[in-house]
């Protein structure tokens, strides 16, 4: 399903290329939105979720049908944190409406973000712009 909006704040959704050069697409979701100290424009920090693999990240497993889960996730995937990045969200904002998707709920969000300070795969610094929950 796709969704407009004219901004980005945490729990949108984004189904795009991670590498940004028109590969395979995966979920994003916005963990948070600032004004970094080095920028005046705002960035969003986001993770994608990818199909569960031997080696992938055990921090949060998402399962199809979740209580606190998202449509998105139909087979069981895992929140890639080594992956995660930050990113203007004037550039996902350029992706336009065919790229959203249906926004998190508050408690899948949260989900997120708690992982995100627990993963042993998050980068530095990250950790520092993310709250916990």
């Amino acid at each position: 399903m796709t969704v407009k909006a004219a901004k980005v704040e945490p729990g949108d959704t984004f189904f795009i290329d991670p590498s940004w050069k028109g590969g395979v697409c995966h979920l994003w979701v916005v963990l948070t939105v600032h004004v970094p100290d080095f920028a005046y424009e705002e960035h969003a920090v986001i993770v994608n979720i990818t199909s569960m693999t031997k080696r992938g990240d055990k921090t949060c497993v998402l399962q199809p049908g979740e209580k606190d889960g998202h449509e998105f996730v139909t087979q069981e995937s895992y929140v890639f944190y080594g992956g995660i990045q930050e990113v203007e969200v004037a550039s996902l904002l350029a992706l336009g409406a065919g790229a959203r998707r249906t926004k998190a709920s508050a408690e899948f969000l949260s989900r997120l973000r708690r992982g995100l300070h627990k993963s042993p795969f998050t980068r530095r610094g990250f950790k520092a712009s993310v709250p916990q929950t």
